[in-house]
Parts: C-alpha cells; sequence; structure tokens
C-alpha cells in the first residue's frame, strides 16, 4: 500500500498556520492557602490578575493601574466566590486588603479572608466558585496546614470543594499524588509528543528485526527517559536545583524538535536515542517538578509523596506507550510509513513544538 507524503505536508502547513495550541503548564491557575483557626478558617488567595480583569471586565490585558483601582471590588468577589461551611451553616467572610503581587513574571492578586464560623465548629468545608465557570481548565492549588502538618489538593471544575479536617491517611496521600502524577503526564502534550517522537520509528525495527527486538529499543528509550526525569524532578522538587520555568519549557520544546528532526532526517538511526531519551529526560524532570512546586509537597510524607507522584507518571507513560506501540507495528507493514507516519508525523511534531518554543522563548 503506497501513500503519498502531500498531504502530510498540507497538513504541516495547516498546523503552522493555525492559532496556537493550548500551552502545556501554562493555564489559568489559583494558590489557596487555608487554615482552621479558633474562630473557623483563615484562607489566603492568590488569583491571576488576568482572571480578576475579567472578572471586573477590563479585559484579558492587565491594566496594573485599573486593577488596583477596583481592589476593593476583588475583596467582595472572593468573599462571595470562595466560602467555608460547617455543620452549623456558612461562615462569615471577613476580606483583608488586597494587594498586586509577582509570581514567576505573572500578576497575581493577594487576599486574606477571615471566615467566622458558628458553633459548634465542625466538619468545615472550602469550596471555591470563582473563575472555573468561565474557565473549566482552572485549577485552584490549595495547601491545607495543621499544626505542624501540611497537606496539598487541586481544585478543578466540578470537583471544588475541600475539607478542612485532619490529614489523609496515607493510602489517600499515594493515591492522591500517584493520579496526579498520572494526570500531569497524560495532559502535558509536550512530553507526549516528545515520548511519540522517540517511539514513532520503532514500526520500522519491527518490521526489519521482528516484535521483540522493536519492544527491547522501547523499553531502552523509556527507561532513558525515566532515569533521566526521575533525578531532575527528584532533585527539582527537595529544592536542590531549581532553574527558571521559562528555560526549563524553551528546552522542553526544543528537545521535541531535536528528536522529531532526527526521525525526518534519519528515521533508523536508533544508536543514539537512548542519550538523547536520557539528557532531554533530565530537562522534562525540571517541567514535571513545576507541578510539584505549585502542588506542594506534604510536610510529613514528602519523600512518599514524591515517590508516588513519580509512579503516576510512570504508570501514564507506560500506559501510552503499550495502546501506540501495536498500532504503529501495524501500520509499519505497508508500504509508505517511513515517509509517511515517521517523517511526515514528524514535522507535524516539530511544527508544534516550533511554536510552543517560539512562545515560551519570547513570553508571547
Amino acid at each position: 500500500m503506497r501513500v503519498s507524503a502531500h498531504p502530510w505536508l498540507f497538513l504541516a502547513a495547516a498546523v503552522a498556520a493555525a492559532p496556537a495550541p493550548a500551552r502545556a503548564h501554562l493555564g489559568s491557575t489559583k494558590y489557596l492557602t487555608a487554615e482552621r483557626t479558633d474562630e473557623g478558617a483563615h484562607v489566603e488567595a492568590a488569583i491571576d490578575a488576568i482572571d480578576a480583569s475579567m472578572e471586573l471586565g477590563l479585559g484579558q490585558e492587565v491594566d496594573e493601574r485599573a486593577l488596583r483601582a477596583r481592589l476593593g471590588d476583588v475583596g467582595r468577589w472572593v468573599e462571595r466566590g470562595i466560602g467555608v461551611s460547617g455543620r452549623s451553616g456558612r461562615c462569615a467572610p471577613v476580606a483583608g486588603e488586597p494587594r498586586i503581587v509577582r509570581r514567576d513574571d505573572r500578576a497575581f492578586v493577594e487576599i486574606d479572608v477571615a471566615y467566622g464560623c458558628p458553633a459548634p465548629i465542625a466538619e468545615l468545608v472550602l469550596t471555591d466558585d470563582t473563575v472555573f465557570s468561565d474557565d473549566p481548565q482552572h485549577e485552584a492549588f490549595v495547601h491545607l496546614r495543621w499544626s505542624g502538618q501540611s497537606d496539598a489538593r487541586i481544585l478543578r471544575s466540578g470537583r471544588q470543594s475541600v475539607p478542612l479536617g485532619q490529614p489523609p491517611s496515607i493510602a489517600m496521600l499515594v493515591a492522591t499524588f500517584v493520579w496526579e502524577g498520572a494526570l500531569h503526564l497524560a495532559t502535558g502534550y509536550d512530553h507526549v509528543l516528545f515520548l511519540l517522537s522517540l517511539v514513532l520509528a520503532a514500526g520500522l525495527v519491527a518490521v526489519r528485526e521482528g516484535t521483540r527486538k522493536a519492544l527491547r529499543d522501547v523499553a531502552i528509550l523509556v527507561t532513558s527517559f525515566t532515569v533521566g526525569h526521575s533525578v531532575t524532578l527528584i532533585a527539582a522538587a527537595l529544592g536542590i536545583v531549581v532553574l527558571p520555568s521559562r528555560l526549563v519549557e524553551s528546552v522542553i520544546a526544543a528537545s521535541i524538535i531535536a528528536v522529531a528532526g532526527l526521525n525526518v532526517w534519519k528515521p533508523e538511526a536508533r544508536r543514539s536515542m537512548p542519550w538523547l531519551a536520557f539528557f532531554f529526560g533530565l530537562i522534562h524532570g525540571f517541567g514535571f517538578s513545576s507541578v510539584l512546586a505549585e502542588y506542594g509537597l506534604p510536610s510529613g510524607h514528602r519523600v512518599l509523596a514524591l515517590l508516588s507522584f513519580n509512579l503516576g507518571i510512570e504508570l501514564a507513560q507506560l500506559l501510552f506507550v503499550a495502546v501506540i506501540l501495536g498500532p504503529l507495528a501495524w501500520a509499519a507493514r505497508y508500504d509508505g510509513y517511513r515517509t509517511v507516519v515517521v517523517r511526515g508525523g514528524s514535522v507535524v511534531i516539530a511544527l508544534l513544538a516550533a511554536v510552543w518554543l517560539a512562545e515560551r522563548a519570547l513570553g508571547l
């Protein structure tokens, strides 16, 4: 079966001309720090200035002067939208003075809110109803504090409440961080495209040397990538080595271009792939750690949470490879696989990564 490569060239041109897809790791986010008090609860909220500006009708371009003039309205919006309630009813919020701060080159509005709860103060639940209705992809990173302990959760659309009770059990902590690690890999489009670039030519190995050899080839690549990103994920999450996020995200995009380019230039060159997977895995590990920096590691179980998060990444990674390898081996039996799937697919992947690289390096 022979397939012309021209459709891929048209697709590649369309991708280059199309609007950029959603950026990995750069969605709308909010940060909440919640702690129970004798009167009820205290919450410190940090809201993206773009979200606050949109809520006030000021547009997507943040005008800090205009936003400062409306900070009182931001405070009232937070009082209405971020609530705490208990067995005896809803707690009364009292917002402090909002302030504009910067986090990783982005403007945020920070505000402290004290919640006075009717007695008896029991079974308190924090609920966040801000931003989610306008941005279904919005995430709120919640840090929960107790005396000498802490926990972390992520609120997403449809799951916007968290209890302000006791620290979670070990089993719940492990399950939470495994899930978040798997979800981070699955929704990190740049990481997925890098993995796809690594295994795209494995179909050629299956045809040339058999399925067992192809499985061994992919296992070596995935292991090399895993070792690389595990090293830097742990180092960055524990604060041993920290790199600027813009640099990390830019190099991740460049890594996709490099591997995709090798597929286009010499798709059967597999000897250098494990080293590329390891080297670029080191960079991707810093990218994986970025969500942990936002999420926060529980003070009493930092290592366990870190290992659970990494396990979640590995499980999602293995599932992805298991799902994609069969179709690639099947398609490789037909003429045109090298030209259309490997080379043509790699051109499209490289163009997508080039868009990300331009956005991240130039701060677009």
